[in-house]
């Protein structure tokens, strides 16, 4: 491996495969899209493939722009390797993936993700060009053959993305966010829909309050006030999603509201979640997954910051609110607070500034499912 990685041009007429690694999460492999778009477009005859991780699989499988979609079941391994009876077929699967990487013969690999666990694929790959970008942790930059200068200052992880994509002579002018879809998502949104008494005339507005840092959650009790307030003042049916591992507290907060919402969390997978944001009206969010696909499909929405900087990871694009108090602790980028004041940035938003900047999103006419369709 170079000990020195170049900042000189990839020679690309050498490359016919390549392999992107960005494995995890849900919104960075979202915000990586536009990179996927802006390499095919300048190599319609590549071959491309694409590393992700299980719980952001759906987000890839059947790509219309990916060759190949290799899935590594790294957190699922953790766990199983420490477990009785599994870790033997954990460490074979391993093995397997390790072997399929090796047999792609790829000449480029792209990691995103700039970590060490990325760069232990990208040394299993063997290829002969490896890419990365500037300013990545963990020593993940020692594997590397070439690393992608950026611009001094904040950049979205977007652009950022959109860096390398330049470095390996594309050229990135749409930013388009290109999902997979099945025949039966949009039948499966609408069903949900019909159970949830949504008519054509109703707007329908979702809330999201889990994330999987404890840092950047808002309170149930508080967006039960705002989901409230927003279906007495717009007549609107309110719907609230998320995994399964999210039930228990979407009960709660349903249970806190009047106005009983629907409740569509683990009702969907991320497919099925894609096909149902397009046909809503507005989402209220913490920074999640759901936030950067609203943002990525031109949900409206309304973000709530506080932990994180959103000049790097808000919403992109799209009728995207963010609300945050700026602190001299915040963004802290902590998964567990550092002061006694247990999350102070995220409990100094207001319920009442969160309704109205969801009020003021729905009253601007623009919100039109059909025109999401």
């Amino acid at each position: 491996m170079s000990a020195e990685p170049s900042s000189g041009a990839v020679p690309m007429e050498q490359v016919q495969r390549i392999l992107i690694i960005k494995p995890s999460s849900i919104g960075d492999v979202v915000n990586a899209l536009p990179f996927l778009s802006s390499l095919r477009q300048r190599y319609p005859d590549r071959h491309i493939a694409w590393l992700v991780e299980e719980e952001a699989a759906d987000l890839l499988l059947g790509h219309p722009l990916l060759d190949r979609i290799i899935v590594s079941g790294r957190r699922r391994w953790g766990r199983e390797v420490r477990t009785p009876f599994r870790g033997s077929t954990a460490l074979r699967e391993i093995t397997a993936l390790i072997a399929e990487l090796r047999q792609g013969r790829y000449d480029l690999v792209v990691d995103l993700q700039g970590l060490l666990k990325s760069a232990l694929t990208v040394v299993c790959t063997g290829a002969r060009y490896r890419v990365g970008l500037a300013g990545s942790r963990e020593g993940s930059e020692r594997v590397l053959t070439h690393v992608v200068p950026l611009p001094p200052g904040s950049l979205h992880a977007v652009d950022r993305y959109l860096e390398a994509a330049r470095f390996l002579g594309a050229d990135p002018q749409s930013k388009a966010f290109v999902f997979p879809s099945r025949p039966e998502d949009g039948a499966r949104a609408e069903a949900l829909l019909a159970e949830a008494d949504v008519t054509p005339d109703k707007p329908v507005i979702a809330l999201n309050p889990q994330a999987r840092w404890l840092t950047k959650l808002w309170g149930e009790e508080r967006f039960a006030r705002v989901g409230e307030a927003l279906a007495r003042r717009h007549g609107a049916r309110i719907l609230v999603i998320g995994s399964s591992s999210d039930l228990p507290s979407v009960r709660r907060l349903a249970s806190y509201m009047n106005l009983a919402p629907f409740v569509a969390a683990g009702r969907t997978d991320l497919k099925v979640l894609i096909a149902l944001l397009r046909r809503i009206d507005l989402l209220v969010t913490v920074d999640s997954g759901p936030m950067h696909l609203a943002a990525a499909l031109g949900t409206p929405l309304v973000a709530l910051f506080g932990p994180t900087d959103p000049r790097l990871i808000g919403p992109y694009g799209g009728d995207g609110v963010v609300l945050r108090v700026p602190l001299p602790c915040s963004p802290c980028s902590k998964r567990r607070c550092q002061i006694k004041a247990d999350r102070l940035c995220m409990r100094s938003i207001s319920v009442e500034e969160v309704t109205e900047a969801a009020s003021a999103l729905m009253a601007t006419g623009q919100v039109c499912r059909a025109s999401r369709d």
